[in-house]
């Protein structure tokens, strides 16, 4: 990973611990705004992809439902999907990225 040390300190000391089960749950059940501090706090640093070396992140919608996707490294490409899931609705896939991000952090709940 390439965090600056402050972006590293804050993952190990602030976010790190912010995640369990118990906020994964609440952040499923509720995907838009307005958010619980504590969510809000993971998510402003998962969304600001501090990590010039992580994938970015978008959400497509299909015919079939919403996909996760990697934006393109060049610029001018389509972005692609992650996989082959689709989630009925964008609040189903906005969840599916923070839970990605997460994982990309190595932070797992």
């Amino acid at each position: 990973m390439a965090l600056s040390i402050q972006d590293a300190e804050i993952l190990r000391t602030r976010v790190r611990p912010l995640v369990t089960e118990d906020l994964m749950r609440r952040a499923r059940a509720r995907p838009a705004p307005p958010y619980d501090p504590d969510i809000a706090e993971v998510l402003d640093f998962v969304r600001r992809n501090p990590d010039p070396d992580l994938p970015r992140y978008a959400i497509l919608r299909l015919p079939d439902g919403y996909a996760v996707a990697v934006r393109a490294a060049t610029p001018g490409q389509p972005p692609e999907p992650l996989d082959a899931r689709r989630h009925p609705d964008r609040g189903a896939a906005e969840h599916a990225v923070l839970e990605q991000r997460l994982r990309d952090y190595g932070i797992d709940w």
